[in-house]
């Protein structure tokens, strides 16, 4: 897919500490809000808790191949780095005859489960995006098929930013998604400042030239991103620093 994986990940906890202090990147949090222009926010891991049950849609396709992904690996490899079907196939000899249909059904399912309500926000997501929209434009910007986010946060937020969903998009790492959504609120992507949960986003924003807050939760506690600009420790910190600001 023209990128590479991490897999030194002992290495790379070691660069994401240095990361912080070297480089430029020691700009403090608010250094970075003040700089962008625009803000925009990853869904799955980020305002949404749903690599929970994009997991269990993907153990029910995968059990009729005698497979489940234990939810360490489902973390890491799936959530975190973005290897997908293809990654899981390779990386544990896993057979699926048809992957393009396992995916098809995979997100049927899924698609049920967000219209059962099944997919909760995180705690704060709805606050951070109504504060975050009263002070910066702001978008949405996911993998995720638009419609499906619009089912999702709708009922929990009284006003949605612009969303930009993957449908047609090369996936992250690629950049498109955050280059399609800066394009969108009209802001150069150097202006756009990205809050991400994964490695596989971090990397999008840096290679769409914008800087990323890395959002750590109980998923991602310990998988390094030394790409990041920044981290923080959920949303609630996010949610307090725009109460103060």
């Amino acid at each position: 897919m023209g990128f590479t994986f991490y897999n030194r990940y002992d290495t790379m906890i070691e660069i994401t500490k240095l990361n912080q202090t070297q480089g430029g990147k020691s700009l403090r949090f608010s250094e970075l809000w003040k700089n962008a222009q625009a803000v925009l926010f990853d869904f799955d891991g980020v305002l949404a808790d749903s690599e929970p049950i994009y997991r269990k849609s993907w153990n029910i396709v995968l059990a009729d191949y005698g497979h489940s992904v234990p939810e360490k690996e489902y973390w890491n490899h799936w959530a975190f780095m973005g290897e997908g079907l293809a990654g899981e196939m390779k990386r544990t000899g896993l057979h699926v005859d048809n992957a393009d249909a396992a995916t098809a059904r995979q997100k049927s399912i899924y698609r049920n489960f967000c219209r059962n309500g099944m997919v909760p926000l995180f705690p704060y997501a709805s606050s951070v995006l109504k504060m975050t929209m009263e002070k910066k434009p702001c978008a949405i910007a996911s993998n995720t098929d638009s419609d499906l986010i619009v089912t999702i946060a709708g009922k929990a937020v009284d006003s949605l930013p612009s969303v930009i969903g993957g449908e047609g998009l090369r996936p992250k790492p690629f950049a498109d998604i955050f280059l399609k959504a800066s394009k969108c609120l009209s802001v150069d992507p150097s202006k756009c400042l990205v809050f991400e949960d994964a490695w596989k986003g971090v990397k999008a924003a840096e290679s769409a030239g914008m800087p990323v807050v890395l959002v750590r939760n109980c998923y991602n506690k310990d998988l390094p991103a030394p790409e990041a600009s920044y981290e923080i420790q959920g949303l609630n910190e996010l949610y307090h620093f725009l109460k103060g600001f």
